[in-house]
């Protein structure tokens, strides 16, 4: 009697040692096909010049943070421009040769051109002048990379007729360098 509960004993333990493998492999085979189906997901939502937002925009240097109703219009290694259809538009343009001080200069030697002064938006400090013109008011700002020596992203705008747009100052916040 003894003998036949330890091989009782011994086939349960057999049992549930192969049912519980088949569930691990069956549940192995259930994640992987999840996590090929999330990563095939990922990939189909790679934002490319035309995606919309919300969605966080890279390049080689920087990324940023659109919000919704805005699209991507230009996507190149130094390069980001985004707006809304017919409406605010920003464009970024990295430059790793230019001096924060000339730059500033060189908005100012625009006629019309009115010096906001440097304003932090999130971590970011940017050089911000309003181009004061019949046709319209227009914004524009020139990110500070470090002591402001050696580089520079300057920041074009379209149909943005103040400082104050929230919308735009959001996106500023959300610039990263990589």
């Amino acid at each position: 009697m003894k003998k036949f509960f330890q091989m009782a004993i011994v086939a349960v333990a057999a049992v549930v040692m192969v049912s519980c493998g088949n569930k691990g492999e069956a549940n192995a085979e259930g994640t992987d096909s999840t996590a090929v189906e999330q990563t095939a997901e990922a990939g189909s939502q790679e934002v490319k010049e035309g995606s919309k937002g919300p969605c966080t925009v890279e390049c080689a240097k920087f990324s940023i943070d659109i919000p919704a109703e805005w699209e991507v219009r230009k996507i190149a290694d130094n390069e980001i421009s985004v707006g809304k259809e017919y409406a605010e538009g920003l464009n970024f343009v990295y430059d790793d040769a230019a001096n924060f001080k000339q730059e500033c200069m060189f908005e100012m030697n625009i006629t019309g051109m009115q010096d906001l002064g440097e304003k932090t938006y999130g971590s970011n400090t940017y050089g911000t002048f309003l181009w004061k013109q019949d046709a319209g008011d227009s914004f524009a700002a020139i990110l500070k990379i470090g002591d402001g020596n050696g580089q520079v992203i300057k920041v074009n705008t379209s149909n943005v007729k103040t400082a104050d747009n929230e919308v735009v100052l959001k996106v500023l916040e959300s610039l990263k360098l990589k």
